[in-house]
Parts: structure tokens; sequence; C-alpha cells
């Protein structure tokens, strides 16, 4: 009785390390930029390649990088797809350097998308931020 119970604690620890390795919490410091990204990170599966591979594509194209840049961000910085589509877009509409974003991010993820974009002087509700919550509620 005492190691079936030993087991079941084990095999919830285990189910709970998996479930906490896929945690996403964006904290943009904005409840719909939020809820963007964890859509981003809910329907672009990493494990589905083909989905993944469409989402590498339509980023490049529709923000004109190469799909190389893409898929650093993925295979370097080891960002998860919503990472990926906010450091685009961030560098896309504000004109900073994509590796300066991904780096600051990187090294912060901690603090969130908050943190990152008051390094950036990216202001909430200013232009440039309104501009970064749509690229982001686009289709992806």
């Amino acid at each position: 009785m005492k190691s079936l119970l030993n087991y079941i604690v084990l095999l919830l620890l285990l189910n709970a390390q998996v479930f906490a390795d896929d945690q996403y919490i964006p904290n943009s410091g904005d409840a719909e930029l939020d809820n963007s990204l964890l859509l981003i990170h809910t329907n672009i599966n990493r494990k589905s390649k083909t989905k993944l591979s469409h989402f590498v594509d339509k980023v490049a194209a529709d923000f004109q990088v190469p799909v190389g840049r893409v898929e650093e961000l993925f295979n370097v910085y080891e960002f998860k797809s919503a990472d990926v589509l906010m450091s685009i877009s961030i560098a896309d509409v504000s004109g900073e350097p994509l590796q300066n974003i991904a780096g600051v991010y990187s090294k912060n993820k901690e603090k969130g998308w908050e943190y990152t974009l008051k390094q950036m002087n990216i202001k909430k509700d200013s232009k440039v931020f309104n501009q970064i919550k749509k690229d982001l509620a686009a289709e992806y």
C-alpha cells in the first residue's frame, strides 16, 4: 500500500513538472496583449512541425525578415512562438535591432515583456505599443 502511494505521489510530481515546463506567462503589463500572446502560444505548437513551419514562413513574409532570423529566435534564444512574434513586432515598429530586443528579453524572461518594453522605451498606449498589439492580434 505504501509503495502504491509513493508511486502515485511520484506520478503527480512528474506530471506537475511537465505542466510547469509548458507554462507561459507573458507579463506584458496589458491584459489584451497578454491574451494575444497566450493565444499564439497555445495555437502554435512546437511539436507540430507543419504548424511551426507555416508560422515561421508567415512571420518572415509579414515582417520581411529572413526565415533564418525567425528560426534563430527559436533555436538560439529558445523563445516560444509568442516571444518570436513579439520580438519581431517590436523590432519592426520601434526600429530597434532584433538582436537587442531578443537579448534583453532572453536575459530577463522572468520579468516578462513589460520589463523589455520599458527597456526599449515603449510606453503603454503609445502608437508603437498599439501597433504591437495589432500585430499580435493578427491571424497567427
